[in-house]
């Protein structure tokens, strides 16, 4: 099939946007699935957009989506660990190198939200301090002052869940 010049740039664009949320922790076919769901919602609406905004708004419009996604699929996880997640008080030997990962995932759960999605980005998907600001659109400072009330708050519920052994 033969593309204009119009449908080649948005092609273009989405395998951009495609590319950017892989490399932001987006899996190849979440990805690939924002970015065409952001060319139809730019196809509806081409008639309203100046040719000149159409890559910051498929940015955008992929960007919300992302996080829609990244907050859904963090819900269903926080569902699954209470509906299903069972801890015997008495741990094999075979069980203790889990015992630490069950730690940190109690401590992120107890957690605000904001921070959890802050930590997990920086450490999970290791997004660098802009990125993460770029995704969250916050300022640099903001992203390094919350990041370290995040890791403070973290520290002291991760202790406090290691020493009362709360899994």
């Amino acid at each position: 099939m033969k593309l204009d010049g119009f449908e080649q740039m948005l092609v273009e664009l989405a395998r951009e946007v495609s590319y950017y949320l892989r490399k932001n922790g987006a899996s190849y076919e979440d990805a690939e699935d924002i970015a065409q769901d952001a060319l139809v919602k730019i196809f509806e609406t081409s008639h309203v957009l100046p040719p000149d905004t159409i890559r910051a708004w498929l940015y955008k419009v992929a960007i919300n989506q992302f996080r829609d996604l990244y907050r859904r699929k963090q819900r269903y996880t926080e569902i699954l660990e209470v509906q299903f997640a069972t801890f015997d008080a008495h741990v094999t030997a075979f069980e203790m190198e889990n015992l630490e990962d069950a730690y940190v995932s109690r401590a992120l759960h107890l957690l605000k939200p904001s921070y959890t999605e802050l930590l997990l980005l920086r450490y999970d998907k290791t997004l660098s301090h802009e990125e993460i600001g770029f995704l969250l659109e916050m300022k640099l400072d903001t992203v390094n002052t919350t990041l370290y009330r995040a890791r403070k708050a973290f520290k002291k519920i991760y202790l406090e869940v290691k020493e009362n052994d709360e899994i």
